[in-house]
């Protein structure tokens, strides 16, 4: 009886090692984990998190792209309803008009950035409609406030001309200053 039993577990003892040779792991009892599988089990998991990073990174990029096309079309409606409103006859209102196209004018400002054009465009609608109420100032004949909007334009102009180019001029300046200094180490001869 012994012989039997003992027959029977080497036999199937023999089976096993036989199956797992031939097998690998895939079919052996108890179930084992390879090296092998394992660094593909990694390596799949690592491509499925770079996938969900990546679905995350557009969420994020396609949520940036709407809020700045709501906000253009925001501008673009403003800047609308500006070159659409008319300008008071009473010099009062007129002059209550301008300071509200002036807050507006402070509150955009000009960038450089070609995305935010259509916030240029709103401040660069809000200065004309604005040089239009120092014009009719003149005509009504009211000096302070033609003079007052006359400083606040030029002001303005300025401003625009600074946010809009003042980088580069400020790139400019450096590389002119890297040149002279240069010159006057004498790097540079002429």
């Amino acid at each position: 009886m012994f012989k039997k039993y003992f027959f029977k577990e080497l036999g199937k003892n023999t089976g096993k090692w036989a199956s797992n040779k031939l097998f690998v792991d895939n079919w052996s009892t108890p179930y084992r984990f390879s090296n092998s599988n394992t660094s593909l089990a990694k390596e799949a998991l690592k491509i499925e998190q770079k996938i969900e990073q990546k679905k995350a990174d557009n969420q994020v990029e396609m949520q940036k792209l709407k809020h700045l096309f709501a906000q253009s079309r925001n501008f673009h409606k403003r800047k609308n309803e500006i070159i659409a409103l008319t300008l008071p006859d009473n010099k009062e209102d007129l002059f209550t008009f301008a300071n509200f196209i002036l807050s507006s004018i402070y509150g955009s400002g000009w960038d450089d950035d070609e995305e935010k054009e259509h916030k240029n465009a709103f401040s660069d609608a809000c200065l004309s409609k604005l040089e239009q109420c120092e014009l009719k100032f003149k005509i009504h004949g009211a000096l302070f406030e033609s003079k007052y909007l006359g400083k606040e334009i030029r002001t303005l102009k300025r401003k625009r001309f600074f946010e809009k180019y003042g980088i580069h001029l400020f790139v400019l300046f450096i590389f002119i200053l890297l040149i002279v200094v240069n010159i006057l180490i004498g790097n540079i001869k002429l």
